[in-house]
């Protein structure tokens, strides 16, 4: 997908269009990945590639035009590590942290090489450090484990030499490899006929005029002579003699020696993260600095045919300076999240809210001030304290009240204002531009028990009324609603448990509430009368009183039904009590599958850490293995997603949300967010006035499910051709019904103009009047 920049002179940049545009056709996947920093950058004679953890930017240097490379587009994981273009070949080479290898080829394939994961002859993780480019079709892998050469045109290893000591760099000079590491620097013949064999390779020592005990973390070449850094001071090294040219600022580390062009780019990194500094030697022999106001943390560096100097940075942003000696920096600004993280999404009327926080598996601080960030027609829009004083706290002068870790996000069913709950301090209202923060102090919430500084959020969900119901983690009344007319009011139910999490509402009002409690599962919660405490019910259920498995629960969900289906460490267990959730024998029940001969407990073997629910009344069930995608009534496995056979970022799920106007399935990893455009929308009890039917006309090169929207729930469809002959007959996965262009045999149509005809699901209809729909199908084979 491709954008243009909109104002040249600042080098700012629009990402793509990621809202939820019905563009994305059934069964498609899209990412929406952070563009906040590039740690790497590569450049090829047409484009500049920056990495980030998940994905590749791609910048035209002409055009000033982006693109954008993920799992989707084929990439076969996360978590790359280094970027490589190989000019001669026209070849990307993309290096994960498992030191896995994609090829990215000019015309767009992608090969994938697990050779070095898979090393039999080496125990332990494996890690490359550096890519060398040596020849034509060769490259050098710099790696924990030692050297290999590997041929891109042939995609096949050529050699690899086991060092026993780890490789920070590798470069060829005077006919002969250098290898830097802990112990010195190693050399060997590029003739030598045992390149895999490292007894043959030099030392270079005091025979050679380098000391006797050194270190070297990096090489280069440069105008014919050898520069690298013994011990983080700077030496040239001409073959014979070895000076030494500068010493390391205090507090920083040599990192890398860059040959580019004109310049030897030298790169120091500060010890503990603060900022770098990056200094470069020219043909003249003078050392001068770069200007520290395009400096981070600098990982590489590329300088293009422009002289414009690009910088692959830890810190946030994207740097680029006009030329070498400017000391004006642009920044690259794209339209994406602020990071990974995504604790919990809600979702309304086509607007995507993210909170994107988190707490540790025992509920502690992890002190995350990412704060929350919406997806609205396409643009990323970011609210935390970095730009908004209201996630300062109502103290500005200390950071102790600032609003960390927000796990909870919910939408208002009528007026779309937003409540986002910090786990660390409280609770934001989000209403166009205008923010209300709600603590101990304006409010009914309460401070956490034994924490007292500490308000914590941590379930919101609304009932049919539209109150608000807040779970208030461990404070002395852990329960508060905020009612639809601005009403503030706690509970303190008689279960005396505070370590509640998740919430939601059934169908009879019921509050139900997961537990982090080691010694409790779920709570119901029932108020009665706002103002009457003695009518208040509450129940507990553990795995000695009910058929939880575990006292782990990790999430819960009412479905279409009412029903609640509780998330565990050891599968699901389904209250399907209704309004008897408070008599004995609600205990909850589980599917039984038969697998294999063996009846087994619904996914009992899964951690289920999050469950969202379709507009069919499916359940979507985020675990750490993955997605499972489980029919209503949750006895049949309709698909399981994960990073091998999906566009999945990341097998270990944090939240699921859908989007119920277009089936848009948003799903949070540990990698970040992704979303899968399902086949089911909610659908109300009648059918709806805007009946729609996509694509229309289906052209001939049109494969895809052809989509019939805006249908009552579970409705009878028919489809005829113009004569009223049927064609095909099917239910709508809530309101959406699909059709893939074909007869009962299987076989394409013929081009025509077919009719739909929609009728209610007497199951689903209630006492409503009957409604139906009528469509017109254009068909061209």
């Amino acid at each position: 997908m491709r954008c243009f920049l909109l104002v040249y002179c600042l080098l700012f940049f629009i990402g793509p269009n990621w809202g939820q545009s019905t563009n994305l056709a059934i069964g498609q996947w899209r990412t929406h990945l952070p563009y906040q920093a590039g740690p790497f950058v590569t450049q090829s004679p047409t484009n500049i590639y920056f990495s980030t953890a998940e994905s590749i930017l791609i910048i035209d240097k002409e055009e000033q035009s982006i693109d954008f490379l993920d799992k989707v587009d084929g990439l076969s994981s996360t978590g790359i590590k280094i970027l490589q273009y190989h000019e001669p070949t026209q070849i990307l080479v993309v290096i994960y942290e498992n030191s896995a290898i994609d090829l990215v080829y000019n015309n767009g394939q992608i090969s994938t090489l697990n050779q070095i994961p898979n090393f039999t002859n080496f125990v332990g993780e494996k890690s490359i450090e550096e890519v060398y480019i040596d020849s034509d079709s060769t490259i050098l892998l710099a790696a924990n484990y030692g050297l290999s050469r590997f041929n891109l045109n042939r995609e096949e290893f050529i050699w690899t030499t086991f060092t026993g000591v780890p490789v920070n760099n590798v470069a060829t000079w005077q006919d002969q490899f250098f290898l830097a590491t802990d112990e010195g620097l190693y050399r060997l013949p590029q003739s030598s006929n045992s390149p895999e064999d490292f007894s043959a390779w030099d030392l270079l020592d005091q025979e050679d005029g380098f000391p006797s005990l050194y270190g070297s973390k990096a090489i280069g070449v440069f105008e014919n002579q050898l520069y690298a850094n013994l011990d983080d001071n700077l030496y040239v090294y001409d073959g014979t003699q070895l000076n030494q040219i500068e010493t390391a600022p205090s507090n920083m580390d040599l990192a890398y020696l860059l040959p580019r062009g004109d310049y030897l780019l030298i790169g120091y990194q500060c010890r503990g993260g603060c900022q770098g500094e990056v200094r470069y030697l020219s043909q003249d022999g003078q050392i001068r600095p770069i200007s520290s106001s395009c400096v981070g943390i600098p990982t590489s560096i590329e300088i293009d045919q422009q002289g414009r100097v690009w910088f692959g940075d830890l810190f946030r942003n994207f740097r680029v300076l006009s030329s070498i000696t400017s000391d004006f920096c642009d920044y690259l600004n794209f339209n994406s999240p602020y990071s990974t993280e995504n604790k919990e999404i809600a979702i309304y009327n086509n607007e995507v809210w993210l909170a994107s926080g988190g707490i540790s598996e025992n509920f502690t601080y992890r002190f995350i001030d990412h704060g929350v960030a919406s997806l609205i027609d396409g643009q990323w829009s970011i609210y935390n304290r970095n730009n908004n004083d209201v996630f300062k706290g109502p103290d500005l002068s200390t950071t102790d009240d600032d609003l960390f870790d927000f796990i909870t996000v919910a939408v208002h069913p009528a007026n779309g204002k937003v409540y986002a709950g910090s786990f660390f301090e409280g609770l934001v209202e989000i209403d166009g531009d205008q923010f209300t923060y709600y603590n101990d102090e304006n409010s009914s919430l309460g401070n956490a028990v034994g924490d007292s500084k500490r308000t914590r959020v941590s379930g919101l969900a609304f009932d049919d009324d539209n109150n608000l119901w807040i779970s208030n983690h461990t404070a002395d009344s852990p329960v508060s609603v905020f009612t639809r007319d601005g009403i503030w009011k706690n509970f303190k139910p008689s279960c005396n448990v505070g370590e509640i999490h998740q919430i939601d509402v059934d169908g009879s009002g019921y509050k139900w509430m997961a537990s982090n409690s080691s010694n409790v599962g779920v709570i119901v919660f029932d108020e009665g009368d706002f103002d009457d405490p003695a009518d208040d019910r509450c129940r507990i259920f553990t795995s000695n009183n009910s058929e939880l498995p575990t006292n782990q629960t990790n999430c819960l969900v009412a479905d279409l039904e009412g029903d609640i289906w509780v998330g565990t460490s050891e599968g699901i267990i389904i209250f399907e009590c209704g309004n008897s959730a408070f008599e004995a024998a609600c205990r909850g029940t589980s599917r039984i599958f038969n697998e294999g001969g063996f009846n087994e407990a619904l996914l009992n073997t899964e951690d289920i850490q999050t469950i969202a629910v379709d507009g069919a009344n499916r359940k979507w069930v985020g675990s750490k293995n993955g997605v499972f995608v489980l029919s209503a009534d949750g006895e049949e496995e309709i698909a399981h997603f994960t990073s091998s056979n999906s566009p999945l970022l990341n097998d270990n799920i944090i939240d699921i949300a859908i989007n119920d106007l277009n089936g848009e399935v948003f799903i949070g990893t540990d990698d970040g967010l992704i979303s899968y455009r399902s086949d089911a929308t909610r659908g109300e009890r009648v059918h709806s006035d805007n009946v729609r039917v996509f694509p229309n006309p289906v052209r001939p090169d049109y494969q895809g499910p052809i989509a019939i929207n805006g249908l009552a729930r579970d409705a009878n469809v028919k489809i005829t051709d113009i004569s009223g002959r049927l064609v095909f007959e099917t239910t709508a996965n809530g309101g959406q019904a699909i059709w893939e262009g074909t007869d009962y045999t299987g076989r394409r149509v013929a081009t025509g103009i077919y009719m739909v005809y929609s009728a209610d699901n007497p199951r689903t209809a209630g006492f409503n009047q009957p409604s139906s729909a009528v469509a017109k199908i254009v068909f061209i084979k």
